[in-house]
């Protein structure tokens, strides 16, 4: 079996972990909402799931996708592969610009008071982030499977 493989292989897998661990976010604090006391705990979770597997896996699936191009069939030439590394840039800054933020300020309201409006506004922000980033992350998935251009 050639490197191509593997790296393929390996790609598809962190990109499993990495999308699957942050659509488990959404559920993890919809649970967490009945009993507003464990949002902390909740959150912090969410924040150590980011930090230890769904990051580390992104960073191996840009890696891996890199890999691929120099060793396997596609160039960077095509286009459905430069966009999708605009987007995967645009998630990066995303996160590190708007959901990082988002997730911290909720956390620290919801030690304050997770009933409070504060809460309520904070979590809504890092939700709309949230959903952005997993629409984008799709948006990759469908560029990698459909090939369209």
């Amino acid at each position: 079996m050639d490197l191509g493989v593997w790296l393929n292989f390996v790609h598809v897998i962190a990109a499993i972990v990495a999308i699957g661990s942050n659509v488990t976010y959404s559920a993890w604090l919809h649970y967490a909402r009945r009993e507003p006391e464990r949002l902390p705990f909740v959150i912090g979770g969410i924040r150590q799931l980011d930090r230890r597997l769904a990051n580390p896996a992104y960073i191996v699936v840009l890696l891996t996708g890199i890999g691929m191009i120099i060793v396997g069939p596609f160039s960077i030439e095509y286009n459905w592969i430069r966009a999708a590394l605009v987007l995967y840039a645009s998630a990066v800054l995303m996160g590190i610009f708007g959901f990082a933020p988002a997730i911290r300020r909720q956390l620290a309201e919801a030690e304050a008071d997770p009933r409070s409006d504060a809460y309520e506004t904070a979590a809504r922000r890092s939700d709309r982030f949230g959903i952005l980033m997993v629409a984008i992350v799709l948006v990759i998935v469908w560029l990698m499977v459909a090939k369209p251009f």
